[in-house]
């Protein structure tokens, strides 16, 4: 983990249900790709919650490419991007969702 952020302050649960929302709209479309960009400071433990999110619902076919774009954005935020393609790399859909970076709080003492 970076310095900025301890794995309890990350948003697991709503990068997870972001990216769930997603496919929901793509059950109809067939994607044969699926690119998913994460910019954050601490952007592995929300990349891997993606990853498993995809694993889940994704045909073993369709093509997943995962990029985390290091350092978070001048809003200090985390930010996600989705985008699904057809067979012939038309956009069928995409999304972005930009979550608030959370402090850290001291415990103990």
């Amino acid at each position: 983990m970076s310095q900025s952020q301890s794995p309890d302050a990350l948003p697991l649960k709503s990068v997870a249900d972001a990216t769930g929302s997603f496919l929901d709209q793509l059950k109809t479309k067939a994607p044969r790709r699926l690119e998913a960009k994460v910019s954050s400071a601490d952007g592995m433990p929300l990349l891997c919650v993606v990853e498993a999110v995809l694993g889940e619902a994704l045909p073993r076919s369709t093509v997943q490419e995962l990029v985390w774009l290091n350092g978070a954005p001048a809003s200090g935020a985390h930010v996600l991007q989705l985008q699904a393609f057809g067979a012939d790399n038309t956009l069928l859909a995409e999304a972005r969702h930009e979550f608030q970076a959370w402090p850290i709080t001291r415990r103990g003492g």
